[in-house]
């Protein structure tokens, strides 16, 4: 199970670009490119749209963005992490 500020999530999702993903990520997250979130995200099996979302980007602005664009879709329970480096400071891993 994986937890964030306390709240259990079922999804972690990078809308990085492929080349900031390969420089780095955040261990069992998912990669959908910001700019193909519209397109990409439904076709990704196994996450209902009442799945929480933990969305991150490199600064924060795109995760933004990110969430704006899935709550339009229907994912109401996407969460903004923000920077990557933020969500790595917060995320935990319970049990195994």
């Amino acid at each position: 199970m994986t937890k964030y500020r306390g709240k259990q999530v079922d999804v972690v999702l990078d809308v990085r670009s492929t080349l900031e993903r390969f420089l780095g990520k955040v261990p069992g997250s998912l990669h959908v490119p910001v700019d193909r979130l519209e397109q990409e995200l439904p076709k990704q099996e196994g996450i209902a749209k009442k799945a929480t979302i933990l969305v991150y980007c490199a600064s924060g602005v795109r995760s933004a963005n990110a969430v704006a664009v899935m709550r339009r879709m229907g994912y109401a329970n996407a969460i903004d992490g923000g920077g990557i480096a933020a969500v790595q400071r917060e995320l935990e891993h319970v049990g195994g």
